[in-house]
């Protein structure tokens, strides 16, 4: 519960952080469209361009999505109990992560500030770089929602499993569809920029460069 509470704490911290970001960023870009044909309508589709990722880009653009992975490892719980050679995978891929994250205070915060301000604007990383980072914090923050769901149950500590087992499991589905979704992508070369809204936020967290 402890740890839970944390967690949950945590996630609002960053959802914060983020709602600042996106406030400035919609207050600094206002685009008004150009004649189609211009050269200043060419550059604008830079927004929504289908930018393939090339070469150590494919890799720097999947290490991101290790925070929604580790945050949200404890969604999968059941799934582990239920099929345990995934549970044993989870042990040796993201356990040693999540102790990590658990011994080290605000490691889980740093880094997602490292994410989300830390690759806005910086031109010397790639725009696909740039663009996956922003889509693992959203990814990660999109967590709070089931987390604070969640929260409202704590004083209830018989909640049928019937319940609590597939709300938990259409949650971690959820995301880690998202996760592979866009790790398969990167290495492909291919921009993940399907996940409904998301994605859009991404590209407007990144901005048009």
């Amino acid at each position: 519960m402890i740890r839970f509470k944390m967690i949950l704490r945590t996630k609002i911290n960053r959802f914060l952080v983020l709602s600042l970001i996106f406030f400035h960023r919609a207050g600094a870009f206002q685009p008004t469209l150009p004649p189609r044909g211009s050269d200043s309508f060419v550059s604008l589709k830079m927004w929504s361009g289908e930018d393939d990722l090339q070469g150590s880009d494919r890799i720097k653009s999947c290490v991101p999505y290790v925070l929604p992975l580790v945050d949200g490892d404890h969604f999968g719980n059941y799934i582990y109990e239920r099929i345990p050679p995934l549970g044993v995978l989870d042990d040796i891929l993201l356990q040693p992560l999540v102790g990590l994250f658990d011994t080290v205070p605000f490691l889980g915060l740093i880094l997602f500030v490292a994410l989300t301000l830390g690759t806005r604007g910086n031109t010397d990383m790639s725009r696909g770089v740039r663009f996956n980072a922003q889509q693992a914090a959203l990814i990660d923050v999109a967590l709070v929602f089931p987390e604070l769901i969640a929260s409202s149950f704590e004083n209830e500590p018989d909640l049928p499993r019937y319940i609590a087992e597939p709300c938990s499991n259409f949650v971690y589905y959820a995301y880690i569809s998202a996760v592979i979704y866009s790790i398969v992508s990167n290495l492909r070369g291919k921009k993940p920029n399907q996940i409904p809204y998301i994605s859009e936020w991404s590209e407007l967290a990144v901005g048009p460069f």
